[in-house]
């Protein structure tokens, strides 16, 4: 749950994709309708608690979210029928009227009211139907284990060893992704902001993507991007299969941004542990792990010590050290056996259907963000561009593709450098 919530948001009975519902607010524990609230961040926003009164999540409950607006715009996308009520007779509306709502799970798992539809006749309001903790055995979480899981690494450096790791996983059902990126539009002294590793602001120096070995363990492929280009395998993760990943936002902002690549079958761990460990604390059930960080997880559930000393180390030099290599690919690979582990607690404590939407919703509005996003860098691609005009060889060109590889291009930009390249490759060749 996040540090700001009402805990009857967070409930394994109360879990849709999306569905729309007549609602009432219902009093905070001080018996206002809108609490004040700080993230862990700092930042402040209101919270409104809202009771289903229909349907089959009657008597359950939901969080809205008022963040403070930008504009007037802002405001109507989350209070819709309400945006013209000013903020002083705000909590008074609430607590008069029945409102049709918009409800998702969010994804710390929560149900959530993503937008206010209409103002419709005043409804009674049902009695709380939840949420109920799950029965916990005292050993359902596993022993960690003696040795931790083997991993295989393949770095792949040429455009020969991506068909061939191609090969290697098209047939895999479930992969582990996860990618490393270097922040280079930004000067040194502003890396350490919140915002610096969004991805208009750097470029993916690796794609590492793993799935099962023969020998029980795993295999994972390292792919250079700054060496050769990463599509045909990336293809492979916006096919539909089962892709995993920890924190998968990031991942599916990076790659929907810089490749218009969505992954539709997400399972992020980071979400599913979130949701059980939600769960343990409202049984009561002391589980010891101390946050939701895969360093932490692999280390407690499978005896893997992830050196997380490189996760901060210099993505962007030329030459990366065989410690890093073999950090990025260990980090996707942990994924198989972790995925594994989660599922199967989630089924025991009824919550798998919940951590499944939890997983999609952080993963679906990360790929959204982008949109709103506008290809910032348009420098880049008229650099671009240019080199790619005044390549004299297929030699000249093959240097300036070398270069364009490094750069912060979104999908569209780099569609239309694609077609110049390809087009004065045809042009040189005749």
């Amino acid at each position: 749950m996040s540090a700001f919530s009402d805990p009857r948001w967070f409930d394994r009975e109360a879990a849709v994709e999306r569905e729309d519902a007549v609602c009432r607010a219902v009093p905070q524990a001080d018996g206002g309708f809108i609490r004040h609230a700080e993230t862990q961040s700092g930042a402040t926003l209101d919270v409104v608690t809202f009771r289903v009164c229909e349907g089959p999540l009657a008597g359950h409950h939901a969080g809205l979210l008022i963040w403070p607006p930008r504009s007037a715009a802002d405001r109507a996308r989350t209070l819709g029928a309400l945006a013209e009520t000013d903020a002083d007779h705000l909590e008074a509306r609430l607590a008069e009227v029945a409102v049709r709502c918009r409800l998702e799970t969010s994804p710390f798992g929560e149900l959530e009211v993503r937008k206010i539809l209409e103002v419709v006749p005043a409804v009674a309001v049902p009695p709380a139907a939840g949420p109920n903790p799950p029965m916990v055995r005292e050993d359902i979480l596993p022993p960690r284990p003696p040795e931790p899981p083997v991993t295989t690494i393949h770095v792949i450096r040429t455009p020969q060893e991506v068909l061939q790791a191609v090969e290697l996983l098209q047939d895999q059902p479930v992969l582990g992704f996860d990618i490393e990126t270097a922040c280079t539009r930004l000067p040194p002294e502003r890396r350490e902001e919140r915002d610096a590793f969004d991805p208009w602001n750097g470029t993916v120096r690796l794609v590492q993507i793993a799935a099962p070995g023969p020998d029980g363990g795993a295999i994972s492929v390292v792919l250079d991007c700054w060496d050769v280009d990463p599509g045909p395998l990336l293809r492979l993760l916006g096919d539909g299969r089962r892709v995993l990943a920890h924190n998968a936002k990031f991942e599916q902002s990076w790659v929907k941004y810089r490749w218009d690549i969505e992954l539709t079958d997400l399972l992020d761990t980071c979400a599913w542990w979130t949701v059980i460990a939600g769960h343990l604390k409202a049984a009561g059930f002391e589980h010891g792990v101390e946050d939701a960080k895969l360093v932490t997880l692999a280390d407690r559930f499978l005896h893997a010590e992830l050196d997380k000393s490189f996760q901060v180390s210099d993505w962007a030099q030329e030459e990366l050290s065989e410690g890093q290599l073999k950090y990025a690919g260990e980090d996707a690979a942990i994924l198989l056996p972790l995925a594994n582990l989660l599922e199967e607690l989630g089924e025991e404590l009824g919550c798998a259907e919940q951590a499944r939407l939890a997983s999609q919703a952080g993963g679906r509005r990360a790929a959204i963000s982008t949109h709103y996003a506008a290809d910032r860098h348009g420098d880049e691609r008229e650099e671009a561009l240019a080199m790619i005009g005044s390549a004299a060889t297929n030699a000249d060109l093959e240097s300036a593709g070398a270069i364009m590889r490094r750069m912060v291009l979104s999908a569209a930009s780099r569609q239309l450098v694609a077609g110049a390249y390809v087009a004065r490759r045809s042009q040189l060749s005749s």
